[in-house]
């Protein structure tokens, strides 16, 4: 019987193999579905190291927010050994002081109250487009947060800001790519993503509608037909 191929699902920041959970359901039965564990790790290239270690030859990405920027140094430092590459909710551009400003408030909002009231937070933050609250949406991405430590998310911001600038690396990738945003992520807006399509030699751009940052969650079955058709037919 042959072998499923690879396909490493990377999540993103304050989050875990849960946020794929509908995703792995719809790919199990065409791949080896793989979601790494990068809590305490403080550093993009150690992800990216840890994946590549134990990783076939040839395999498969999709990275999901932070996840996105791991799938980025994975292209850039191992282009000859990936199939297909997906990235969803994500950024490439460098770091800003903005940014260095709004992370450190990640922090210090979590360590002023503590991760178990911190995950409401996260959650009011991640469904704020909704006009209506969704308890199951929300009881997944609190549980998730609650299984982090303040010391996993000051290694993930870290990790964050300790980037490069990826944007570099968009016009050496010849892969074509799979990118996907929803439509009213305020995190990694549409326009972030039609930039980084713009950059690409070949890139699709799907913007989901009635979505957030939590696309995956937000349109589970329409995300995952998308990655299913990509990972299938591309």
């Amino acid at each position: 019987m042959d072998q499923h191929p690879i396909l490493y699902l990377l999540p993103g920041l304050l989050c875990d193999q849960d946020v794929w959970q509908h995703q792995v359901a719809a790919l199990s039965q065409h791949a080896e579905i793989r979601v790494p564990d990068y809590r305490g790790v403080d550093s993009l290239e150690i992800m990216t190291e840890l994946v590549l270690n134990e990783a076939p030859e040839q395999f498969s990405v999709a990275g999901y927010s932070m996840g996105g920027k791991v799938a980025l140094e994975l292209i850039n430092r191992a282009p000859e050994r990936i199939q297909h590459l997906m990235l969803i909710s994500v950024g490439a551009h460098p770091v800003t002081d903005e940014e260095c400003k709004h992370r450190g408030s990640l922090v210090e909002s979590a360590t002023n109250i503590g991760m178990e009231r911190y995950a409401v937070q996260w959650a009011d933050t991640m469904m704020a487009f909704r006009e209506h609250d969704d308890a199951v949406i929300r009881s997944c991405i609190e549980n998730m947060v609650r299984r982090q430590s303040l010391d996993n998310l000051i290694a993930h911001i870290t990790a964050a800001l300790g980037r490069r600038d990826q944007s570099l690396y968009l016009s050496r990738i010849k892969l074509r790519v799979l990118l996907i945003v929803g439509e009213q992520d305020s995190w990694s807006p549409v326009s972030q993503h039609e930039a980084i399509r713009d950059s690409l030699s070949d890139a699709i751009l799907e913007v989901v509608p009635d979505a957030g940052h939590m696309v995956l969650l937000d349109q589970p079955d329409l995300v995952s037909n998308l990655m299913t058709d990509w990972f299938l037919n591309h």
